[in-house]
C-alpha cells in the first residue's frame, strides 16, 4: 500500500497565508517525489470557488492561483 501525504486545512479567506500554506507544502512534497493529496474542510472549502483564489495573496507565500493551478495541472487530489 502506497503511502500519501495528507495535507489538510480549514483556513479561508480571512488568513490568505495560512490558507494558502497548505498548497505551497503540497507543491512542494510533489517536487520532491512524494505521492500527495489536500483535504479542504470548513472555511477553506470556499478556496476554490471559481474566481476566489485569484483574490488570494498571502505574505511571503506565492499567490493562491499560482499554486493551485500546479495543483490542478500536476492532478494532486484536492478533496472537500
Amino acid at each position: 500500500m502506497a503511502q500519501v501525504l495528507t495535507i489538510s486545512t480549514t483556513w479561508g479567506t480571512n488568513d490568505p497565508t495560512k490558507a494558502t500554506i497548505p498548497f505551497h507544502l503540497a507543491r512542494g512534497a510533489l517536487q520532491t517525489g512524494a505521492e500527495v493529496r489536500i483535504v479542504l474542510a470548513g472555511d477553506a472549502t470556499e478556496l476554490i470557488r471559481s474566481g476566489v483564489a485569484n483574490t488570494i495573496r498571502g505574505k511571503g507565500v506565492p499567490p493562491l492561483s499560482e499554486v493551485l493551478d500546479f495543483a490542478r495541472d500536476n492532478k494532486i487530489p484536492i478533496h472537500v
